[in-house]
């Protein structure tokens, strides 16, 4: 599902958000997919049983049990000392207990919830007994939940595997109100199930720069909100709202995330599987830089929107800001924008572009900044609703520079033109 609310009324513009169902990434020359394809969780090849569970996402296959009274409470542990496990098992217990079920940490309960790693011997035990395989595609984020009398098995390969399977987990508990008391009645769904994700990379880009910016809190309650949907993604988009040291002056005060407020969100945001995706503008949508004198000879217009290309001082700006962003976010990736280059050829570049046309112009930039950045070894990100009405020149461009489908609008006859300059 992808929503663009540039023209809703009462909400800020250009808010990109993404969910599980689309891939926000990773979208390259290589693998490419439209900004309005739903990737399914399960493919038509996948065995999913005729279900009501409620499930989003729903797994690959799910194999309905019997239901089990949380009338006496339901108790989780791990036999695991892995402190990701731990917190998992602690994060289950945390949810329940907002949501007014008896749930405990430990071994002690008549319904139990129990998460082991795949290559233990209980794991083994278990798999065999329900005759369920763990298949190597599902190593890095699948899961295997098996319910076996009154415990439900969580076996995973990995802390986030065992982490998702979780997530599932707190789905299958159901909540009923009896004389208007909450969670006076619950249930768990006993279940056999294997899943594992279609996309490596799900992910949200959240516009911080339109206001109202959201508070530190509030990006941590997206954070695990997110990661209960199995995203493991977050890509706060900046203009001016990261308060850079070197360049200081167009982060507005109480306005902008700081480097304390970076630390903080990445280190909570690892704990739920969740890599933070910085994209800071690079080309475009750069007037509330640009409106400062300091920084107007790097205009492509007077005090306008877009970054002139030929301006040295251009690369010297995105060097500043992408080396403090590079040791502020650890994740492999950083994204450039460089998107509505509405400016591009009016202003100090417009001989250059009337000499080699607006796309060579733009193109060339991209390379620039990509050699520029070299040396921060990441991996670069992209809009790619411009360079694509280039194809040929599209070919020039460094093949592990990433491109991500952009577009405004449904197309019913499909994305083919925004796909195929990538993918040839």
């Amino acid at each position: 599902m992808l929503l663009d609310v540039k023209k809703m009324p009462g909400i800020y513009a250009r808010k990109r958000l993404t969910y599980r169902v689309l891939p926000y990434f990773l979208i390259s020359a290589c693998s490419f997919l439209p900004p309005n394809y739903a990737f399914p969780q399960t493919p038509a090849s996948a065995s999913t049983t005729a279900s009501d569970l409620a499930l989003v996402p729903m797994p690959r296959e799910v194999h309905e049990g019997a239901t089990l009274s949380l009338a006496h409470g339901i108790a989780v542990t791990t036999p695991s000392h892995d402190a990701e496990d731990k917190f998992a098992v602690a994060d289950l217990v945390s949810t329940w207990k907002t949501r007014g079920v008896d749930a405990r940490e430990g071994n002690k309960g008549k319904v139990k919830v129990v998460l082991l790693r795949q290559d233990t011997k209980k794991a083994a035990d278990i798999l065999a007994r329900a005759h369920v395989s763990f298949d190597p595609a599902m190593h890095d984020e699948g899961y295997v939940l098996v319910t076996d009398g009154n415990t439900t098995y969580d076996i995973a390969a990995t802390s986030a595997g065992l982490y998702y399977g979780a997530q599932t987990i707190k789905q299958l508990v159901v909540i009923s109100n009896v004389n208007g008391k909450p969670a006076s009645k619950a249930t768990l769904h006993g279940v056999t199930i294997r899943d594992w994700p279609a996309m490596k990379y799900r992910g949200l880009d959240d516009d911080l720069s339109r206001g109202p910016v959201p508070t530190l809190a509030f990006q941590k309650h997206q954070v695990r909100v997110l990661s209960e949907y199995k995203i493991n993604i977050y890509s706060p988009y900046f203009e001016n709202n990261l308060a850079y040291a070197n360049n200081p002056l167009a982060a507005p005060p109480g306005g902008a995330m700081t480097r304390s407020d970076v630390k903080e969100l990445v280190s909570y945001a690892n704990r739920y599987h969740v890599t933070i995706v910085p994209e800071q503008e690079a080309f475009g949508h750069l007037h509330h830089t640009l409106m400062f004198d300091t920084y107007s000879e790097l205009a492509e217009t007077p005090h306008g929107y877009v970054l002139a290309p030929g301006q040295p001082g251009s690369l010297q700006l995105i060097q500043q800001w992408f080396t403090e962003i590079a040791s502020m976010f650890p994740g492999p990736f950083v994204h450039i924008g460089a998107d509505e280059t509405l400016d591009l050829g009016k202003g100090q570049t417009k001989a250059r572009v009337d000499q080699e046309g607006l796309g060579a112009v733009y193109i060339d930039f991209l390379k620039q900044i990509y050699a520029e950045l070299a040396p921060l070894h990441k991996k670069l990100l992209f809009w790619g609703d411009i360079a694509m009405n280039n194809p040929e020149l599209v070919k020039t461009l460094p093949k592990d520079m990433i491109a991500i489908a952009w577009e405004y609008s449904p197309h019913p006859d499909g994305f083919d033109k925004w796909i195929l300059p990538y993918v040839n």
